[in-house]
């Protein structure tokens, strides 16, 4: 499976996931969703058997401090079986926390507290 389709699969998706915004930048892949659906979407990423992002390299934050929703973290995923990198991105604020990931990617406690 190539990476165009999965972008073709992901863009059937858009229509029934609560997706914001699907990008395709250099090759890499991006969805952009809600803080509050974020481990609905991982979930259904790792576990669907035409993605299989089984396996997380990092969890990235960003402040942009002018910003409403001033954090931005990115969830990088990489699916052995594709050899394809996908990156996931939500935004929020202090106010706002988001669920932790670290049941579904056992990496993921480490860069929680990193961040």
């Amino acid at each position: 499976m190539n990476s165009q389709l999965i972008v073709k699969n992901i863009q059937n998706l858009y229509k029934t996931c609560p997706l914001e915004k699907i990008q395709l930048y250099e090759q890499e892949l991006v969805v952009v969703v809600k803080s509050n659906v974020l481990h609905d979407i991982l979930t259904f990423f790792k576990h669907h058997t035409l993605f299989q992002f089984n396996i997380l390299t990092c969890i990235t934050g960003v402040d942009y401090p002018n910003n409403k929703y001033r954090f931005k973290l990115v969830y990088e995923l990489l699916s052995i079986r594709y050899n394809i990198r996908f990156r996931v991105k939500t935004f929020t604020h202090e106010l706002f926390g988001i669920d932790s990931c670290d049941q579904l990617y056992f990496s993921a406690g480490w860069y929680e507290c990193e961040i």
